[in-house]
């Protein structure tokens, strides 16, 4: 697909090629001494013991309680295999999709918006969505579904931008190419899939024509439908909060979704061809997951739709004070770009100043983490309010309509990993909003030749600057500082700095506890959430739950638990103090299987607060 380039200085197809390569290569350097660097027991740790049951040939949903698609657990067990049990070559493989999407990013941005735009959007993506910590390690290093499903939603968006441009000849067949994308995505990740296929859909509504009936009739379902099923999923944990940043974007963006297309394709002839290519991709293995589940367990374990999920996971969604700062900034802007124009440097300064300050008692990193977090609905409403910027720009209200539903994905757990899963299709919309204001600025002010080189510029160097801030206290001390191995096993050949070794010490005296009281191949429990641990002592987990949420596992999920580990009678069993919050009350929720695992198991050996412990009627600890 070839991108025309809309910056005064076009640029060639191969060169773009050669820039976006490079970019790629660049960001790979940059994320590579976090390669093996640190190890997350719950997180990860979960993600690979799942996984190494599905390479092993056991069935997501059928053997193992999963929130995720066959699609994903038959690529990453490919990689687990590809590595020989170990976790270097799935890390390697993270580090190198960063690199394509910083890479694809990059070339549609400096193709669509400019050169300067395009490098300091792909250093603020590398520096804010894709951080380390130097405690725990790096996100883009766990294997999460979403990653796979951010790329997809970056090329859907894409191709829906360009399909409402109609700047290119086979649109139909670009539109095969959404759904398609779209099924890949609900084959890792099934919320994010669904969420690219509504986005399509949506975006593709201002493209048809309102001459004809049945296309506003369609259009009329598809934006009614979209706010609907949207105050449906935000019902169970409703406030101000997600009013704010999830409901009212998406009531704006289908206000813009009428067709407004003189000379539009018909409706059902492109919902049509989304959903052929959605259907390639997903029904080979949904309708035999189908057979085996049954219908009821498919809408209650693959789509979702039965309500535990937010009821276990769901996070509140506070208004924090600063972005009201902006929206008032963003008004004021509105203003003095049709009047005063000059002054919205100024404004832009004094916002940037507003925030730092904001930030001062929370700290940078939770305060850049809430900016990003917010950073989304506040493009959506900014970008999509101005009608007739959208009428000049079929490409921008594609991409932002795209970005409103796909924002959906922050429900009911906006944290910060949720964010960066979506950052793909933000920091287009970013990009395109820039290019929008920053012309309008240059045209309105009347600024000479110097002027429309200086801002670019400028904002390249803030960009730079902030990326700086935001990369340098992980990065440098990553550089200069001397690392240890830390004995996790050969599973996990990972390091950390010196200083933050003694953070993994506990881990590395379980593994060694687990190997004195057992034998590779022997099964082990673990509760609430540290199945990681398992998965590099090299120890079956024969249990179709491996962590524990209150709610999922329900009463009766957990009463089929005991019963299970009754009838295998594992040697070993781990029972650790909660390390994430979403787990904190799992030790009162899941009351009856902690009495089990007192009743049966011994207490061998404690390490960071965790306990493993012995049956009591094998050969135990004195």
């Amino acid at each position: 697909m070839r991108l025309r380039p809309l910056d005064p200085a076009e640029v060639s197809a191969g060169r773009l090629a050669v820039e976006a390569l490079a970019v790629a290569l660049l960001c790979v350097l940059a994320l590579w001494p976090f390669r093996l660097y640190g190890f997350d027991a719950v997180d990860e740790g979960t993600q690979l013991a799942q996984i190494e049951r599905a390479a092993a040939g056991e069935r997501p949903y059928l053997d193992f309680e999963t929130g995720y698609t066959p699609g994903y657990f038959a690529f990453e067990g490919w990689l687990l295999r590809a590595g020989d049990g170990g976790i270097a070559v799935m890390r390697t493989f993270g580090v190198a999709l960063q690199g394509v999407v910083v890479g694809t990013l990059f070339a549609v941005v400096r193709a669509w918006v400019g050169g300067r735009t395009a490098a300091a959007v792909a250093l603020l993506y590398v520096a804010f969505f894709l951080p380390a910590s130097l405690r725990t390690g790096a996100p883009f290093n766990v294997p999460y579904p979403g990653w796979l499903a951010a790329l997809a939603a970056l090329g859907t968006q894409v191709m829906v931008a360009r399909q409402a441009a109609r700047r290119i000849r086979r649109r139909r067949l670009l539109l095969l190419a959404c759904g398609a994308m779209a099924g890949l995505a609900f084959s890792v990740k099934p919320n994010s899939g669904l969420l690219v296929l509504a986005g399509v859909a949506l975006a593709l509504a201002a493209t048809w024509s309102p001459k004809r009936r049945s296309d506003l009739l369609v259009a009329a379902g598809l934006r009614g439908v979209a706010v609907l099923a949207t105050v449906v999923l935000l019902a169970p944990g409703f406030s101000p909060g997600y009013a704010a940043a999830l409901l009212v974007p998406v009531m704006l963006a289908a206000a813009r979704s009428r067709p407004s297309f003189e000379d539009g394709d018909a409706a059902m002839g492109q919902l049509g061809a989304v959903a052929a290519g959605f259907a390639t991709t997903v029904l080979p293995w949904l309708i035999p997951l189908w057979g085996e589940l049954g219908g009821a367990r498919v809408l209650r374990e693959v789509l979702l739709l039965d309500g535990g999920v937010v009821d276990a996971y769901l996070l509140p969604l506070d208004w924090p004070a600063w972005p009201a700062v902006v929206l008032a900034a963003g008004a004021a802007t509105a203003h003095v770009a049709r009047g005063r124009p000059r002054l919205l440097p100024a404004i832009a300064g004094v916002t940037l100043l507003l925030m730092a300050v904001a930030a001062i008692p929370t700290g940078a990193r939770p305060a850049a983490e809430n900016v990003l977090l917010w950073l989304g609905p506040i493009l959506v409403v900014v970008g999509l309010a101005d009608r007739a910027a959208l009428d000049r720009s079929p490409r921008e209200r594609a991409a932002l309509v795209f970005l409103a539903i796909y924002s959906l994905q922050l429900f009911p757990r906006p944290d910060f990993i949720h964010v960066a899963m979506g950052g793909p299709p933000l920091a287009l919309a970013a990009a395109l909003l820039w290019r929008r204001h920053e012309r309008r600025w240059r045209c309105a002010a009347g600024v000479g030749e110097r002027e429309r080189r200086w801002l670019p510029r400028a904002a390249l160097l803030l960009a730079s600057v902030l990326a700086l801030g935001r990369a340098a206290p992980a990065s440098v001390p990553r550089a200069l500082e001397p690392v240890v191995e830390l004995d996790l096993g050969a599973r996990a050949p990972v390091v950390a700095l010196a200083r933050h070794a003694d953070g993994s010490a506990w881990m590395a005296d379980i593994l060694e506890a687990i190997d004195r009281y057992s034998d590779p191949g022997d099964a082990i429990f673990a509760f609430p959430d540290v199945a990681g641990l398992g998965f590099l002592a090299g120890r079956r987990q024969p249990f179709h739950h491996l962590y524990f949420v209150p709610g999922r596992p329900d009463r009766d999920g957990e009463r089929r638990t005991v019963e299970r580990l009754r009838a295998v009678a594992p040697r070993l069993v781990l029972v650790c103090p909660p390390h994430v919050d979403a787990f904190s009350e799992a030790p009162r929720y899941f009351a009856r299987l902690g009495a089990e695992l007192e009743r049966a198991y011994a207490p061998a050996t404690e390490a960071g607060g965790c306990v493993l412990r012995v049956r009591r009627e094998a050969d135990g600890p004195p």
